[in-house]
């Protein structure tokens, strides 16, 4: 996972829970997987919504939770998030426009 840093804001930018200071991608997957865990089991709307905001692949999500006998819900769906995220980032860069560098002040 290339963009650590990147993903960290994106999550504190998309989430209601305030992320914690993590400085590895270790830290990074076992919070988000707690995150998973405790959504869950508390607040499955939550959790269905961040899926869908995050645009986890239902497919792919049925068929890890199916196949990965004795491995955590949680950690499968943190992954999965973590992904997607990564690919988001990645395809933003990717496909930005010259110019989108705008200081928040000068635009409408």
């Amino acid at each position: 996972m290339q963009e650590t840093g990147s993903i960290i804001q994106w999550l504190r930018d998309s989430i209601t829970s305030p992320v914690p200071v993590l400085r590895t991608e270790a830290e990074l997957l076992r919070w988000l997987t707690l995150y998973c865990d405790e959504l869950l089991r508390n607040d499955f709307p939550g959790l269905v919504q961040l899926l869908y905001r995050v645009d986890v692949s239902e497919h792919k999500l049925k068929y890890l939770l199916k196949t990965s006998r004795g491995e955590d819900a949680g950690g499968i769906m943190a992954r999965l998030i973590l992904e997607r995220v990564e690919q988001i980032i990645l395809s933003r860069k990717k496909y930005r426009m010259p110019g989108d560098d705008i200081p928040d002040a000068d635009r409408w």
